[in-house]
C-alpha cells in the first residue's frame, strides 16, 4: 500500500541529514525508524505517481489552490515554431495568480529553476481566454465528458478573482527530494533580491514494516521566519508587495460574496484574533460589548458596518482600528476578512472558499425550514411579490430567497418565528423603524422588515413596490 503523507504524525528535526527529518512509525511505546528510499527505489515514477498526487491533493502546494491543467504544451514561440517542452502543473491560488509547478522524481537538476522561470515567462503572456480555454481543455480530459470555454471561465470565476494584474504575475513551485546548493542561491536571490514568489518543496519516501510513506515539506522560503532573514531594504518591498497582496485578497474575497450573494444583509460577524488572545484587547471589548461586533451589508469596498460606531468598514481597516486601539498594535499588514467569523466560528476567508459550485438550491431547502404558520405566509408574500410585475424573478440560493427585477429587489431568510425581508433601494433614514411598523433596522442603501403575520403582508408588499420603482429611477 502506498499513502501520501503531507503532515508527519512524528518528526524529528536534526541537523541537515536526510532534509532535517526522521520519521517513525508508533505503536505504544515502541517507535521503529522509517528507512528513508528514493522514489525509484519504490518503483514510483515521476509522471504517473509523483505528478497525480499533487493533482488529486493540490493542498501540498499551499492554501486554496485549483488545479488547471497538467502536461501542459501548447506553447508557440516569437517564430511561430512550437515549444517541445511541457510544464507538469498549472494551478490558481485564491488570489487569482497562476502557479508553475515543476516536479522532478530525485534530486533537482542545476537549471531547474531556469526551467520553471521560462515557463511563467510563457505563462505570464496568458490572456483570459487562454487560461479558460486550458481549464476546458484539462476538465474535458478528467471529467470524460465536453467542457466549454465558457463553463471552465465559470468555474475559474468562482474559485478567484482572475484580472490582468494577476495573470501578468505567476508564481513557481519547485518540488524534487534535494535541490543543489546553486538552485537554493538562485532562489533566493529570485525571491529576496527581485521578489519573485518562488517556492521550494522537499517531499522524502520513507519505507516503513508494511508502507511507503511520503512526507513534503516546504524548503524554502523557511516558514514563519522571513522577515528575519531579509535585508532591511528588500523586507520594506516585501512588506508593501504582501500589503498590495492582502488588499487584492480582501477585495477577492468581498467580491465573490457578494457575487454569490452568500450572505444576508444585516449578518452579524465577530472580531476573532488569528493568534493567542489577548488579555489588553479582551479587557476593552468588555467594555463597550458592540466594539466586538459588525453587520453585513452587500457594499464592496466597506462590507462591514462596526456596531461601536454604526459607520462601514472595510474588513482589513476595521481589523487594523480594532487592533490599534484596542490592543495598542500596530499592524502592517493583516488579512482582514480572516478576523470576521459568524456564529458557527467561519471566517469571511472560510465562506468565501467554501462556496458551493452550484449557488441554486432547491426551494424546498427553504421552505421545508419554515414553520406550519410561516409557510402560508410567505406562499402570499411569495406569490405577490412575483405579481407585481413580468419583469420580477425569485431564486433560490443557499443563504436564502432572492427576487430580482431589474435588479435584486429582495432577499428573504427563513428564522424560527418570522421571515426577514431585506429591501433593497430604499434609505433605512426615509424609512425608520418604529413600533407601529415591520421595519426593524437598515442602511443607507436597504431595510430590513420582520414578516410575523399575515397583518405585516400588505404593508411589506407596499415597501417592496417602493422598492421596485425605485429601481426605474
Amino acid at each position: 500500500m502506498i499513502i501520501l503523507y503531507a503532515r508527519l504524525l512524528l518528526r524529528f528535526e536534526y541537523g541537515s541529514a536526510m532534509n532535517g527529518e526522521l520519521v517513525f512509525t508508533v505503536n505504544g511505546a515502541t517507535a521503529t525508524a522509517a528507512i528513508p528510499i528514493g522514489l525509484a527505489q519504490a518503483g514510483l515514477k515521476e509522471r504517473q505517481h509523483l505528478q497525480e498526487w499533487v493533482i488529486a491533493h493540490p493542498e501540498v502546494l499551499g492554501s486554496s489552490i485549483k488545479i488547471v491543467a497538467f502536461e501542459f504544451g501548447s506553447w508557440t514561440g516569437h517564430t511561430g515554431e512550437k515549444e517541445r517542452d511541457r510544464l507538469d502543473v498549472l494551478a490558481l491560488d485564491g488570489d487569482g495568480h497562476l502557479i508553475v509547478v515543476e516536479l522532478k522524481r530525485d534530486k533537482a537538476p542545476d537549471t531547474v529553476e531556469m526551467q520553471a522561470l521560462k515557463y511563467a515567462a510563457l505563462v505570464s503572456r496568458f490572456t483570459r481566454d487562454d487560461l479558460d480555454r486550458v481549464h476546458a481543455r484539462y476538465r474535458t480530459q478528467t471529467s470524460g465528458h465536453e467542457i466549454t470555454a465558457s463553463d471552465a471561465a465559470a468555474e475559474l470565476d468562482a474559485w478567484a478573482e482572475i484580472t490582468e494584474d494577476s495573470l501578468r504575475l505567476p508564481k513557481i513551485v519547485l518540488m524534487a527530494t534535494d535541490f543543489p546548493q546553486t538552485v537554493t542561491a538562485t532562489v533566493v536571490f529570485l525571491h529576496q533580491q527581485l521578489g519573485l514568489d518562488i517556492k521550494l518543496l522537499v517531499f522524502q519516501a520513507y519505507q516503513t514494516a508494511n508502507d511507503v510513506l511520503v512526507t513534503v515539506s516546504q524548503h524554502y522560503p523557511p516558514p514563519g521566519i522571513e522577515e528575519f532573514v531579509l535585508s532591511p531594504e528588500v523586507n520594506e518591498a516585501q512588506k508593501a508587495k504582501t500589503g498590495k497582496q492582502n488588499k487584492q485578497r480582501e477585495a477577492n474575497t468581498v467580491a465573490r460574496l457578494i457575487r454569490a450573494e452568500a450572505l444576508e444583509q444585516g449578518e452579524r460577524f465577530r472580531f476573532r484574533t488569528t493568534t493567542e488572545p489577548d488579555a489588553g484587547l479582551e479587557e476593552w471589548f468588555a467594555e463597550e460589548p458592540a466594539r466586538r461586533y459588525a453587520t453585513w451589508q452587500e457594499d464592496s469596498s466597506l462590507p462591514l458596518v462596526w456596531q461601536a460606531d454604526a459607520q462601514p468598514y472595510s474588513p482589513t481597516g476595521l481589523a487594523r482600528l480594532i487592533l490599534e486601539q484596542g490592543a495598542s498594535k500596530t499592524v502592517v499588514s493583516l488579512q482582514g476578512p480572516a478576523y470576521w467569523v459568524n456564529d458557527t466560528g467561519e471566517s469571511l476567508v472560510d465562506i468565501a472558499n467554501n462556496l458551493p459550485e452550484q449557488a441554486e438550491v432547491p426551494v424546498e431547502t427553504h421552505t421545508d425550514r419554515m414553520s406550519a404558520a410561516l409557510l402560508p405566509l410567505w406562499e402570499h408574500l411569495d406569490e405577490s411579490i412575483l405579481a407585481l410585475s413580468p419583469e420580477v424573478s425569485r431564486q433560490s440560493r443557499v443563504r436564502g430567497l432572492k427576487y430580482y427585477g431589474n435588479r435584486k429587489l429582495c432577499d428573504i431568510s427563513v428564522h424560527s418565528d418570522h421571515l426577514s425581508v431585506y429591501i433593497q433601494g430604499l434609505n433605512f433614514g426615509e424609512y425608520p423603524a418604529t413600533t407601529s411598523n415591520t421595519i426593524v433596522s437598515g442602511r443607507s442603501k436597504y431595510i430590513h422588515a420582520q414578516l410575523k403575520s399575515a397583518a405585516d403582508h400588505d404593508e411589506i408588499l407596499g415597501l417592496l413596490q417602493k422598492g421596485l420603482a425605485s429601481q426605474q429611477n
